[in-house]
């Protein structure tokens, strides 16, 4: 095929969607066949864009078996398969074949970045009029588009797939004399928190081809309520196994349960197999153990327990109604296991009345719908007050009933109490959420922490 010099030219760099290939961020959350469906539902988002384009289309499979694949997509686009081992070599390798037949102005997009429109694709190829390069930056620090009058620089040692490929694509492009005009960012779909974010930046697109995503993320990621509960532990076997045996008993189900360890005990590990929960590994940070749990996770609500914890039977349906009113998230009142005491019930008092007006720590059975747990970024990789920020931004958070307790209550156990002296530990943690607020770092209370419990 022979290219007007004068065309635009519009490239989509496209892989074959099956099962097992692509998307493996997306499929570690929700499957590989979910990864398969959004993967089909990208690509005809991309191909219905190239079928309004003015100018020729070329279609860039990623292997030389998918030809006959690439030309069923599109009959009247060219097909020029990729080459090369880095994605820097195959873009240039296409780019250079299609110079060859002519070309000149060639805009280069994936099939993952559903934001881009029929303006914004103009828009770059009439920056290409003026300039020698056209880029469109991703949010997560790549391109949504790449454009060029002239052959790319060296591209194959640019750091691909990783958050600084914009900025030394751009620099490379400025060390080489070229002229870049950079659009405004948009973003690709990578991971399960950018199908939250597409859902809500899709929402009113009138295209068919969007309106088929935002069905199936709204049928995939928001109309579900599967929980999914997150437990990290470090040397806390028997607290563990008893937990794991209430959640199984639990009415209402619970659909996964996953088992962060910061020991990497085998023992830990057998127990969470013989009770059919996930076990993963991790550093002995319990912030960080949240964040990996949470990441692993596939349910629509998560909730996040210490294993020494005693929740309600009906805990499942009680977060389930909490949720359906609107809130994006929750927690259970504190309430001390054992035999009750007067200082105890004032304790408890105490602690629900600062979760009220302040924040409730993680021993009050936490729960977070996905999609805000996701747009307030997660927890702190910090081994203590993890949740603070996380819990200050779900209150935050417009367009909810937000973050709220509810009146059920949560068994915690005294143990930590009655081994330090109930004084001792009570006046001991409010020191250090003192010392907190006032800016000394997490890593340096954690010590103090540790260094104030007595041996058991």
């Amino acid at each position: 095929m022979i290219f007007d010099t004068n065309s635009s030219i519009l490239v989509i760099f496209c892989r074959r969607p099956m099962l097992g290939i692509g998307k493996q961020r997306i499929a570690a959350s929700l499957g590989q066949q979910k990864a398969l469906e959004i993967s089909k539902l990208l690509l005809n988002a991309a191909i219905a864009d190239a079928q309004d384009w003015p100018g020729p289309v070329v279609i860039a499979p990623a292997s030389k078996g998918d030809l006959n694949w690439a030309q069923f997509l599109m009959p009247d686009a060219a097909i020029i398969p990729q080459e090369g081992k880095s994605l820097g070599s195959r873009i240039q390798y296409v780019d250079k074949q299609i110079r060859n037949q002519g070309g000149k102005h060639i805009l280069f997009i994936g099939s993952d970045a559903p934001a881009l429109t029929h303006a914004m694709l103009i828009s770059a190829a009439k920056a290409l009029q003026t300039d020698d390069i056209v880029l469109i930056p991703a949010q997560d620090g790549g391109v949504t588009l790449m454009g060029s009058t002239k052959n790319w620089p060296n591209l194959t040692k640019l750091p691909w797939e990783s958050p600084q490929l914009a900025g030394a694509l751009q620099a490379t492009c400025i060390q080489h004399n070229l002229s870049i005009t950079t659009l405004p960012e948009s973003y690709d779909i990578d991971n399960k928190v950018d199908l939250y974010f597409a859902l809500d930046n899709l929402a009113t697109d009138p295209r068919l081809t969007r309106q088929k995503i935002c069905n199936w993320i709204n049928h995939t990621l928001i109309h579900q309520d599967k929980i999914s509960t997150i437990i990290p532990v470090l040397d806390d076997l028997p607290a563990l196994d008893s937990l794991l045996i209430q959640l199984t008993a639990m009415q209402g189900s619970i659909d996964e349960v996953i088992v962060v360890d910061g020991g990497a005990d085998p023992e830990c590990a057998r127990l969470c197999e013989l009770r059919h929960a996930r076990y993963i590994q991790a550093h002995p940070c319990r912030g960080m153990q949240l964040a990996i749990g949470a990441e692993q996770s596939t349910g629509e609500i998560l909730w996040f327990l210490h294993a020494d914890s005693e929740p309600p039977s009906d805990a499942p349906e009680k977060i389930r109604e909490h949720m359906q009113k609107g809130c994006n998230g929750g927690f259970f009142q504190f309430h001390f296991l054992g035999e009750q005491r007067w200082y105890k019930s004032l304790l408890e008092w105490a602690i629900n009345l600062r979760a009220i007006i302040g924040i409730p720590y993680g021993d009050q059975g936490i729960f977070i719908s996905h999609k805000a747990y996701s747009q307030s970024r997660g927890f702190e990789a910090t081994p203590l007050f993890e949740e603070v920020r996380l819990i200050r931004e779900l209150r935050r958070q417009p367009g909810s009933h937000g973050f709220q307790g509810m009146p059920t209550s949560i068994g915690v156990s005294p143990r930590r109490w009655e081994r330090d002296g109930w004084t001792r530990r009570t006046l001991h943690n409010r020191y250090l959420a003192l010392a907190f607020m006032l800016g000394v770092s997490p890593d340096k209370l954690v010590q103090q922490y540790h260094a104030s419990e007595r041996p058991d």
